[in-house]
């Protein structure tokens, strides 16, 4: 999973941007008279660009972790850094100023004449008028921002926050200063969220008193041993490795943090956890999205926003019925046709490899994808394990993007307490580095892009690319082609499964019955895996389908190109073509690159001369 960005805004179109308006008066001109007048006399493409420079400006400016994280050197770019501040949570005036904000960004869009545009900014373009077309849904009732909410099961602000402070980046030492100040902010900010929380539970939209229990399972495991917290020892080792400082600034920095993590931090979880228990089955749903006002309508466009996808809600559902019946057939026909393979299962033996490293495991995918993907310049990646008081309630593997402007520092995390045995640790690594997300991410920057792009990523490419990685690594082991193939499939009816069910509770407004009859039919009965499962898709709703529809997604290009192209396709040609396009909706990938197939098959997707 992709964790960079902390702030995930409920409707992620909604980034903060201002067009500049002047107002002319007399004969003297003010400096917004100025600029307006500057404004006539650029051309399109160049009114383009400064609204891509003013977007990514306003987007990374938000929060000080957002700064951090996606740029080492803000001033380069001519960027203020904000107070430290982890940024606002949502209101109703923030709601009401976001539709005026997109509001503006429309009237821009409409202003602009697209085919006066550059190829890179007309994929800008085209990504943010279709955001603004599916913000028409997601922003007509205010009910809908408190849907989805800060916090939540496996991936929730509560879980995101210990791990981006730990990793929050010391390139100079005013950044040590910033941080500590940050710290500051944690209080404020988890008043903020908690009141957010409450209205949520005043309007009805609650989680179940399940997915309470997981959140507060969460935190008292985090508070366990406050003198310990990782915020501490993780920030005292990182001192003691700063260059640079003396023994007594060294101590001062360690006294100050284990003042802010003791008197800050730890008491704002403590608000939290309280709140938890207060609001634990007061205004909660038990069922999905679907369930509430318009929910159906609410999360197909969300799912639209988010993944990328343009398929209506019935040709989604039958597309999801379809690959769970259909990689359901492929592992029992595999298993009962095949007497060796049913022979390791029944003995336990199904995907064994040799035992590795993820460093060894990852020096191994580098060399095995040389042959069908493009190279990279040479990266630093560092492979970290969660830290133990987070491990029960933390995804296996996560990948942290680098600063857009010092791509080089990769970082991912896995969770051993989730990782048991030495397939599903390659297999997660490709998925979070190569080739998927930390190798997808510093390819695209090394084409330098601008900024903006990442601002506008979509979550159903990044995953999946990482997915489809993921796939591909299976048949990088040394494993035959059959046992790699039903091992895949084995993981991907996971998913499968679990997107199904996602989907049936969030978009189609299944309950609980509905998922044991629907489970039944794969001869899953157990009821604590049901209700688990039911639980997972209520508390983080539509979080599966990133990953199961990304990939689907993106395998149907793979084969409408191959189709397309023929004998001219070349794997390694697409591969290059998704990457060099970066992250955007599908449906726009797609139409660009059939019109490249359809202008010259022979020459399609081929690396420009």
């Amino acid at each position: 999973m992709k964790s960079k960005q902390l702030l995930l805004r409920i409707i992620c179109l909604l980034i903060a941007f201002t067009l500049c308006i002047g107002l002319f008066a007399g004969c003297e001109k003010d400096e917004e008279a100025v600029e307006k007048d500057d404004e006539v006399t650029l051309t399109d493409e160049e009114r383009f660009d400064k609204m891509m420079d003013e977007m990514f400006a306003d987007w990374v400016s938000d929060d000080s972790l957002s700064m951090n994280y996606f740029l080492a050197n803000p001033e380069a770019m001519g960027i203020e850094r904000p107070e430290a501040t982890f940024g606002e949570v949502i209101t109703p005036e923030l709601i009401q100023q976001a539709k005026e904000e997109t509001k503006e960004i429309s009237d821009f869009i409409d202003s602009i004449q697209y085919e006066s545009l550059r190829s890179d900014q007309k994929v800008v373009y085209e990504i943010l008028e279709r955001s603004i077309a599916l913000s028409d849904v997601l922003e007509r009732k205010e009910d809908y921002s408190y849907y989805i909410g800060y916090i939540r099961p496996l991936n929730g602000l509560q879980v995101q926050l210990p791990i981006l402070l730990a990793e929050f980046n010391f390139y100079t030492v005013d950044d040590i200063d910033r941080y500590l100040d940050l710290l500051g902010d944690t209080m404020r900010y988890f008043n903020d969220i908690i009141e957010f929380e409450r209205e949520r539970s005043r309007r009805g939209f609650f989680m179940s008193e399940a997915n309470v229990d997981s959140v507060i399972e969460q935190v008292e495991s985090y508070l366990e041993d406050r003198e310990n917290n990782l915020l501490i020892t993780v920030f005292n080792d990182r001192i003691d490795n700063y260059e640079g400082l003396s023994s007594e600034q060294r101590e001062q920095y360690k006294q100050r943090n284990t003042e802010q993590v003791l008197g800050n931090v730890l008491p704002a979880y403590d608000n939290l956890l309280e709140a938890m228990k207060e609001l634990r089955g007061v205004g909660a749903r038990q069922d999905g999205i679907a369930t509430l006002p318009d929910g159906s309508e609410y999360a197909h466009a969300y799912l639209r926003l988010r993944v990328g996808t343009d398929r209506s809600v019935k040709d989604l559902e039958d597309l999801l019925e379809q690959w769970v019946n259909e990689i359901w057939m492929d592992i029992m026909g595999t298993l009962y046709s095949n007497e060796q393979i049913f022979e390791k299962l029944i003995n336990d033996e199904l995907g064994q490899i040799a035992e590795g490293t993820p460093k060894t495991f990852i020096s191994a995918l580098q060399k095995s994808i040389a042959a069908d993907f493009p190279p990279i310049d040479t990266t630093n990646l560092t492979v970290l394990e969660v830290h133990e008081s987070l491990q029960e309630h933390t995804s296996p593997a996560f990948y942290l993007a680098p600063a857009v402007d010092r791509f080089n520092d990769n970082v991912v995390y896995i969770n051993p307490s989730d990782i048991d045995d030495n397939l599903f640790l390659f297999t997660v690594l490709a998925h979070e580095s190569y080739p998927g997300h930390m190798y997808q991410t510093v390819y695209f920057l090394q084409q330098s892009p601008h900024p903006v792009r990442v601002t506008l990523s979509n979550t159903g490419y990044s995953e999946g690319w990482a997915t489809y990685s993921e796939m591909r690594s299976y048949f990088l082991t040394t494993l035959d082609d059959v046992e790699a193939g039903l091992m895949w499939n084995f993981r991907l009816f996971d998913l499968l499964i679990q997107s199904y069910v996602d989907y049936g509770v969030n978009v189609l407004g299944w309950n609980i019955g509905d998922v044991r009859r629907v489970l039944s039919d794969f001869n899953i009965t157990d009821s604590t895996v049901v209700e688990s499962i039911f639980n997972m898709v209520t508390g983080v709703p539509l979080n599966s389908l990133y990953y199961s529809i990304g990939y689907i997604e993106m395998l149907t290009m793979l084969e409408e190109a191959q189709r397309a192209m023929g004998s001219n396709f070349k794997l390694l040609d697409f591969h290059r073509y998704i990457l060099d396009f970066g992250s955007a909706p599908y449906p726009i990938i797609s139409a660009h690159m059939n019109a490249e197939i359809m202008a010259d098959p022979s020459t399609a997707l081929a690396p420009a001369a």
